[in-house]
């Protein structure tokens, strides 16, 4: 997650997108070597020919992992044979008695520029997280495989150990990204035809709030054109998703100041200085709440200018925020040199530092871990389970790591606003659900409620408390076209940081259940 150093001023509070998502014009670009081909070996789904089928892609003996019941299978899925552009996957059965007509869920971490395999798989809700050194996984009792099978690719190209024989292929953005992840899920399931007919749901936190919608649209798109297989496309779930530049700094900055983050002079100043008018017309009321009395008047358009008013009162909030965990504020940071030296995304420079003595805590997934991302960096470099992965076959030019520093992503598709593509979604009776965790300050549960106010929706299920473990898990509204549910004490991150409550709601949203 990229640092906020170089970086210029564009748009309310674009400091998040840059420090949260992808550091555009900070990133350190490399020149990537010209990687050869995948092998027919290490494409998804590649059969041995012989008495019987072996498929290539199965993982059999996973460095210090525990047994366990299911199959899992990771490889490659070439994307665009002619750019010899390739996404890596890894692919977990779901842990269920009849594990063939179990929904099938496509993960996705956003970034942009971070892996879903690090991230989705190895962090948050899949089978396995790893111990403190690295050396071993450790079974999570809270997989979302115990009610889906569950496939995590790392996207866009660039990403983990996803590549490109193109090197221009890594300067990308959104449309790109949405056309891979579909040409990647046509060519699975060509090769995996047994999960074919299998309800399909995507799913996905940050900025897969683009992702997400997007490949979505294609797939509605793409599943109307004559001779392409059809994705048995049920339905899909974004959790603190970064939806509308505006809207959501607008919901961050309100955030900090409720929760005591910044002062009134800085909030007071980035709303006289910085534009909302575009979000505060909608509905003043709705949106305002007590701040009618505020002069928004004034407001001028977006700046990119770093010596303006606007900028002159984002920098105050952001010192006067201090190091603290943007993305679960009550927790601790993770100090560690390694952590502090990475240009991060989604600002993990200040989340992820190691303090002395961290190491004699327990290996508890309850106990909250500020340095996995680090952890599951140095056990995805291990010579010996990337062969078991079938990952780096082609001997990439760089290590694995969490987040990529030589993807370079759109700036103008982080600043664009995804709510007009939801107007098509809704109408496409594809089941939703918007989810947000209520104390993480990057994509904040404010800016969240401050957009699904501007959709076309009627509420048929007014805000209400769920439970879990006999606790309140969150607070659910179920309108007309969409359900939408806070996360009782989780960051952005929820499944990392609320996994109980988190596979929760997963489970009653492809259920079909109420929360």
């Amino acid at each position: 997650m990229a640092g906020m150093s170089g970086m210029r001023w564009v748009g309310v509070l674009v400091v998040l997108v840059v420090v949260c998502s992808v550091g555009v014009d900070g990133l350190r670009w490399r020149d990537a070597k010209l990687i050869r081909p995948a092998t027919e070996s290490s494409r998804v789904g590649a059969r041995v020919e012989g008495e019987g089928e072996v498929d290539v892609n199965l993982i059999e003996g996973l460095p210090g992992a525990p047994q366990v019941p299911f199959a899992m299978r990771s490889g490659y899925v070439t994307v665009d044979e002619e750019a010899g552009r390739a996404l890596f996957f890894w692919f977990v059965e779901a842990d269920v008695a009849d594990p063939a007509s179990a929904p099938l869920t496509l993960w996705l971490n956003g970034g942009p520029g971070c892996s879903s395999v690090g991230g989705g798989m190895l962090s948050e809700l899949g089978p396995f997280y790893p111990t403190l050194d690295g050396a071993h996984l450790l079974k999570n009792p809270h997989s979302w495989n115990k009610v889906s099978n569950m496939l995590f690719i790392e996207s866009p190209a660039g990403v983990g150990f996803s590549y490109s024989n193109t090197t221009s292929d890594y300067k990308t953005g959104d449309k790109r990204t949405a056309d891979d992840s579909y040409a990647f899920l046509l060519n699975f399931f060509k090769q995996y035809p047994q999960y074919s007919s299998n309800k399909f749901y995507i799913s996905g936190e940050s900025y897969a709030g683009h992702y997400v919608p997007q490949l979505a649209a294609a797939i509605l798109e793409g599943n109307k054109v004559e001779g392409n297989k059809k994705i048995n496309f049920k339905g899909m779930a974004v959790g603190n998703a970064w939806t509308d530049a505006t809207v959501d700094n607008f919901g961050a900055i309100f955030y900090w100041w409720t929760h005591a983050l910044v002062s009134d002079a800085s909030f007071h100043g980035v709303v006289k200085n910085c534009n909302f008018t575009s979000m505060l017309v909608h509905d003043k009321a709705t949106l305002l709440g007590g701040l009618e009395n505020c002069n928004f008047s004034s407001v001028g358009p977006l700046r990119s200018n770093s010596e303006d008013e606007c900028d002159k009162w984002v920098n105050a909030a952001n010192l006067e925020l201090g190091n603290i965990n943007i993305y679960e504020i009550y927790a601790d940071i993770c100090v560690s040199a390694h952590a502090q030296a990475e240009t991060r995304h989604f600002g993990k420079q200040l989340s992820r530092t190691r303090h002395a003595g961290l190491s004699t805590r327990p290996l508890l997934k309850d106990s909250y871990d500020p340095c996995v991302d680090d952890e599951v960096e140095v056990y995805l470099n291990r010579p010996e389970v990337q062969k078991a992965l079938h990952a780096n076959t082609t001997k990439l030019p760089w290590r694995w790591t969490d987040c990529s520093d030589i993807v370079d992503y759109s700036y103008e598709d982080l600043l664009s606003s995804i709510l007009p593509l939801y107007q098509t979604l809704l109408e496409s009776g594809i089941e939703i659900l918007v989810f947000s965790g209520d104390i993480d300050a990057i994509v904040p549960v404010t800016g969240t409620r401050t957009w699904l106010n501007m959709l076309p929706l009627n509420i048929t299920e007014s805000w209400r408390p769920w439970i879990v473990d006999n606790q309140v898990g969150g607070y659910v509204t179920v309108y007309d076209k969409l359900t939408f549910s806070t996360v009782r004490g989780a960051g952005h991150m929820v499944p990392y940081t609320q996994p109980a409550r988190a596979l929760h709601l997963f489970e009653s949203f492809i259920n079909n259940k109420p929360f």
